[in-house]
């Protein structure tokens, strides 16, 4: 069984400690669980956290929070970081699907671009990021959440001040997730407000999950 697999089986065990977060539960559909849990955890999840994050520094899995997702909105981040090439983004990796048994299902379960609700939960592991502060909260929300509605020009003029404000690397990837979300637009609406942009540990602003599936 591999890492993966292992944290998998962890979390069907109840290893892992559910964090209250009414932002992340509201914004992203979403329940997280802290992976490290005041030295709790046991031999064998310690085990398979230090292969899964082999190839970082000793002890940073204890920064890392597992998702428990229960829409497609982070299956489409995914697909647009791979293929918009997004910078801003945090450390994502999906390690599995469970039925509503937990039952583990295999991925090719999972299937984009279909006008249907999946009837699964997908878990991933995420670097633990923090909300961002009620001023830059305020201008995403002010000025980035519109942005499906505005014509070309009014676009252009959020992405420099986006810019002029938080760096050319952030304007370029939410540029870059709003045309995706125009190419996709059939099943994905654009949902990019103030709680869409966290902090990683090092203080860099990334996006997460801007998309709501349409069903």
């Amino acid at each position: 069984m591999d890492a993966s697999q292992q944290i998998l089986q962890c979390f069907l065990a109840g290893q892992y400690e559910r964090l209250q977060c009414p932002q992340c539960e509201n914004t992203f559909l979403t329940n997280v669980y802290a992976i490290h849990h005041d030295g709790k955890s046991s031999l064998r999840c310690k085990n398979c956290h230090r292969r899964f994050f082999s190839d970082t520094e000793e002890g940073e899995w204890r920064h890392y929070v597992l998702l428990e997702k229960f829409s497609l909105g982070l299956e489409y981040f995914c697909d647009a970081i791979q293929h918009q090439q997004l910078t801003e983004i945090p450390f994502i990796r999906r390690i599995g699907l469970l039925a509503e048994d937990d039952t583990v299902l295999p991925l090719e379960r999972i299937e984009l671009f279909k006008e249907q609700e999946p009837d699964y939960r997908i878990i991933y592991v995420m670097e633990r990021l923090e909300h961002l502060n009620e001023e830059d909260t305020n201008f995403f929300t002010d000025h980035v959440h519109a942005i499906d509605w505005m014509d070309e020009q009014e676009r252009l003029q959020v992405w420099t001040w986006v810019k002029d404000r938080y760096g050319q690397a952030l304007a370029e990837d939410l540029r870059q997730l709003c045309r995706y979300y125009r190419e996709h637009q059939d099943f994905v609406s654009w949902d990019l407000h103030g709680d869409n942009l966290m902090r990683t540990r090092q203080g860099k602003m990334v996006v997460m999950d801007p998309f709501t599936p349409k069903f």
